[in-house]
């Protein structure tokens, strides 16, 4: 029997890889003679670049660069030389677990760490960069990057203006042009906001960032005003807190959904072609999981070639919002095993191989 382990992470527990590597773990506990095949996944948020260097290779480049408070660290990227294609993520520079929790403040972060490492790959040789750009930090609409690369931002007296969030509704003139023409930016992201709005960067995804109403009000009053410069409704703008919108507009960049643009990378659909069963999963299987997300993708890809999906997780939510193709059956959840949040988050590796070898008595 041929099975296909192909999970996102488990946010908080495990990377996808040592999520994947406990289901097998179950699964040939019970059924020694099963080939298995691990292909961790990412969505084009953290994780997407072990996922590539797993897949293609590259070696790591670590460069000091400025943090979402303009403190310095060293923060890396994945360097494929023969390619020459570096790829980029936005959070190792300027993520929200690079602050404490009384340390994020939307309206003071900036994407700059990011732009640096965007130039240190670009005075490398790249003629293709790969940027993701899940788990921000910021809704700076992507000034902070762009300063980092020579774009200058003036309020109505001339003078410069910090790239930070609270300065987006004081720009009244930008200066500068994309200084890598002959560079390929793609762009990936898990989610299709557009810059402004009610759906837009701030008023979504701002608090988690650490912003109170009013914070966002003003946040989103920023992006608002810098939509005369930057595309606002192109899908995905208002990710990483509109730095979607910044790239196409300063580098010009190509957006992507993260999860179709990697599982393509990665040619998913061979190794769905090879297989019996597809086990995925993430962390939280909710009503979001069914908007294009990692999850959804590789269910649809499998039920095109009439193959079994079996879903894990560790918590399933709003299970009436399954798509009817997929029985709700097939859906293992640690909460429904473990005694408690704090068991299922601790001890997840240990719950997903218990799973495994119940995944392997009923199907294999």
């Amino acid at each position: 029997m041929n099975i296909l382990i192909c999970p996102d992470k488990f946010k908080g527990s495990l990377s996808a890889h040592e999520a994947a590597e406990a289901l097998a773990k179950g699964i040939l506990n019970k059924r020694k003679k099963s080939i298995i095949q691990c292909i961790p996944l990412a969505d084009g948020g953290e994780g997407t670049l072990e996922v590539v260097q797993q897949m293609h290779g590259g070696q790591w480049v670590s460069v000091q660069v400025n943090d979402p408070l303009f403190r310095p660290i060293e923060a890396s990227y994945l360097w494929l030389a023969d390619q020459k294609t570096a790829y980029i993520e936005m959070a190792r520079a300027s993520g929200l677990g690079l602050l404490l929790k009384k340390e994020q403040n939307p309206l003071k972060t900036s994407t700059f760490g990011t732009g640096e490492l965007i130039r240190h790959a670009a005075e490398a040789g790249a003629t293709s960069i790969v940027l993701t750009i899940g788990g921000s930090a910021t809704n700076d609409a992507g000034i902070g990057m762009a300063a980092a690369l020579g774009f200058t931002f003036l309020d109505a007296s001339g003078a410069a203006l910090e790239p930070i969030g609270s300065s987006l509704e004081k720009i009244t003139e930008i200066k500068g042009t994309n200084p890598y023409p002959h560079i390929q930016f793609i762009v990936l992201s898990d989610v299709s906001n557009p810059l402004h709005g009610t759906q837009g960067a701030a008023q979504v995804y701002a608090k988690q960032k650490g912003a109170n109403a009013t914070m966002i009000k003003q946040l989103d009053k920023g992006l608002i005003n810098v939509s005369n410069w930057l595309p606002a409704d192109m899908p995905g703008a208002g990710a990483a807190g509109g730095l979607g919108a910044g790239a196409v507009y300063f580098l010009g960049a190509t957006l992507e959904p993260g999860a179709e643009w990697l599982l393509n990378k990665i040619h998913i659909n061979r190794a769905i072609r090879k297989a019996d069963f597809i086990i995925t999963g993430e962390g939280k299987i909710d009503q979001q999981s069914w908007s294009g997300k990692l999850v959804s993708n590789i269910v649809e890809r499998a039920d095109k070639q009439l193959k079994q999906s079996i879903l894990v997780c560790g918590l399933f939510e709003d299970p009436e919002k399954i798509p009817l193709f997929l029985d709700p059956r097939e859906v293992y959840s640690i909460t429904d095993v473990a005694t408690s949040t704090t068991d299922a988050m601790e001890n997840a590796a240990q719950y997903l191989t218990q799973i495994g070898e119940a995944i392997a008595l009923k199907y294999l």
